[in-house]
């Protein structure tokens, strides 16, 4: 999990303000060698920017050493899509990590 780590060190660094959760096998304990790390990014930081952007910036973050599957969004877009089939299903064993 230092990949993790050290994306979490960037994004702290290069975003501040955000709440992360981890899904996905990682979260769930079943992950296999080649398993990408499924995380949320919730951060005002995102208003006003595209998604391609976002993720854009967030690859970025993420060390190249383990494939990281990332969901973007601003708070007021979480709110709307929170209940949603794949973030609804995450919210049931997610682990909050910032």
């Amino acid at each position: 999990m230092d990949a993790l780590k050290a994306f979490l060190e960037n994004l702290v660094k290069e975003i501040g303000d955000a709440d992360v959760y981890l899904f996905g096998s990682y979260a769930r304990g079943d992950w296999v060698e080649d398993s990408d790390i499924d995380l949320v990014v919730i951060s005002p930081r995102f208003r006003g920017m595209h998604i391609c952007d976002r993720m854009s910036m967030l690859r970025k973050l993420a060390p190249d050493t383990h494939s990281f599957e990332i969901l973007a969004y601003t708070p007021e877009e979480f709110k709307m899509i929170k209940h949603g089939v794949v973030v609804g299903d995450a919210m049931e064993y997610w682990i909050k990590l910032l």
